[in-house]
């Protein structure tokens, strides 16, 4: 069982709870641990444009594509393959590299969700991944 703890924030609305994961992202064995927001709403994991620069992704305009989110304006964006770390569990995972600033670092569910029985914890404050298909440590 992997838990993360919600992070206390400022927002428009006063302070919440938001729940965070604390990630490792590999790309061509370059390693940097970033926070990202765990978002069952997200179809994909998504990181913005000069993070994904840091990890070495390069543009190619016949990859671009767009996104629509709860704002209804398309996000550009390019589909990328990265190993991602949650905790001593490594997987392979689909994200999308947005060629904006202004995108959150989200944790979606393409490709994570699946493999595990995840637990939003409101009165905790904690989400909890269960590692329901066995993935190798």
């Amino acid at each position: 069982m992997i838990t993360f703890n919600y992070q206390k924030e400022k927002s428009q609305i006063g302070l919440v709870y938001r729940p965070v994961a604390d990630v490792i992202l590999e790309v061509d064995n370059f390693k940097v641990e970033v926070p990202m927001y765990i978002d069952s709403g997200a179809d994909i994991t998504l990181i913005p444009f000069r993070f994904g620069r840091a990890l070495g992704f390069k543009q190619d305009s016949n990859e671009i594509m767009e996104m629509r989110g709860i704002s209804g304006s398309g996000v550009p964006y390019m589909l990328k393959k990265v190993r991602i770390i949650l905790k001593d569990i490594e997987l392979e995972a689909r994200i999308a590299w947005a060629l904006i600033e202004d995108v959150p670092l989200l944790l979606g569910r393409m490709d994570i969700f699946t493999l595990f029985r995840i637990t939003f914890d409101e009165a905790e404050k904690i989400v909890e991944f269960e590692n329901v298909q066995k993935i190798k440590n």
